[in-house]
């Protein structure tokens, strides 16, 4: 290869890494991911915990890594020779963060493979510069572009994943969940799982700002069992049982706070709540609450189900046991009637990419390069 072919593949590589980790990090800190939803391997990854170093998530440290990484091989021959070492040590990550994803994890998170590729690409490229025989094997060439250039790539490939949650236009509301909206009120229609330790922990929250807006809010909950929690199905049967008999809000805070939601448990809640038994425990066996169940549950499914718990607050979607904040925002947007107005991706991203494809035009290197800030 010519002498400028690595260091671009390895600028190439690190720009790539850093778009996509930048599109993981709003994903991690968005109450609505963008890129990779809840059920794919990144959502897996996510729960995992492996996608946290402590509490900062691991795509924003690669983020400040990548961007250093990038900046050093822009800068004099002494700080170059850094951004090799760097790249080198990545490659090392990022095959580690692989093989976890393999062993433990067991599931692969498609940005993550791409973000830890492109480290591995990039910690070749930099191995290839260092072993290159020459006085100076670390002074690394601008290759076919002029640093500017190289730097506002970079730039573009931050931002333009971290500006698009906030412009783009919120989907359309899943007919199941706009059916249920009655005007002039703050629309609010939750997904929930009784054994889900998210859902369980929103619950107090949500009930909480519900009460700030006395006689505005129509709260409508859905049930979404999932498979993996034994007792889910059992006790979204006994909220729809007891919602016939005009108790779904009282038999809900009590699944949520039950240490056991097991068949006693449940029966016993029903007898604390005065229900008709005979009636509530035919409801049980009936399988048309189950129907009631799966037609629920598959709104959800259909819109595209990326976790639980997933509130809609008037034309906003939010996934996940969100901070307080996230939902007192989108009911204040409710309150407003602020509607889904954005930009759409059809226009965005090609303007992204216009943006990129001049800033190669102007940036590019017109006749010869410019030689080297050492010799070769």
């Amino acid at each position: 290869m010519t002498r400028a072919a690595w260091p671009t593949l390895l600028r190439l590589a690190l720009l790539l890494a850093l778009g996509t980790s930048a599109a993981l990090t709003i994903d991690y800190l968005s109450s609505n991911p963008a890129f990779c939803g809840g059920t794919s391997g990144c959502g897996a990854v996510r729960r995992s915990g492996w996608g946290y170093l402590g509490v900062v998530p691991l795509p924003a440290l690669g983020l400040l890594a990548f961007a250093a990484t990038l900046g050093l091989s822009l800068g004099p021959p002494a700080l170059r020779r850094f951004s090799a070492y760097a790249a080198a040590f990545g490659a090392l990550i990022g095959a580690a963060l692989i093989a976890v994803q393999a062993l433990v994890v067991q599931r692969f998170c498609s940005l993550c493979m791409v973000v830890d590729g492109s480290a591995i690409v990039a910690g070749a490229a930099a191995v290839a510069l260092l072993a290159r025989p020459s006085a100076d094997p670390a002074a690394i060439p601008d290759g076919p572009l002029r640093a500017w250039a190289w730097s506002a790539l970079g730039a573009l490939a931050v931002v333009a994943p971290l500006v698009w949650p906030s412009v783009r236009p919120a989907a359309a509301l899943p007919a199941g969940v706009r059916e249920r909206h009655v005007a002039g009120k703050i629309n609010v229609v939750e997904f929930a799982d009784f054994e889900c330790p998210f859902c369980r922990r929103l619950h107090s929250e949500l009930t909480r700002i519900i009460d700030d807006y006395p006689g505005k809010v129509n709260f409508v909950r859905l049930h979404m069992p999932l498979q993996s929690h034994e007792h889910a199905r059992p006790a979204a049967r006994a909220a729809v049982c007891a919602s016939q008999q005009g108790h779904e809000q009282p038999m809900a805070d009590f699944l949520f706070t039950a240490e056991s939601l097991e068949q006693k448990a449940l029966l016993e809640g029903a007898e604390r709540l005065n229900l008709d038994m005979g009636r509530f425990k035919r409801c049980l066996e009936d399988p048309a609450t189950d129907k009631t169940i799966d037609a629920q549950a598959s709104i959800l499914r259909d819109a595209g189900f990326k976790g639980l718990p997933t509130t809609y607050v008037g034309a906003e979607k939010i996934v996940g046991a969100q901070p307080e904040e996230v939902f007192r925002d989108a009911f204040d947007q409710a309150t407003r009637g602020e509607g889904s107005e954005g930009i759409p991706g059809w226009l965005y991203w090609p303007f992204v990419l216009i943006i990129a494809a001049a800033t190669l035009w102007f940036g590019r290197f017109r006749g010869a390069p410019a030689p080297s800030a050492s010799p070769s």
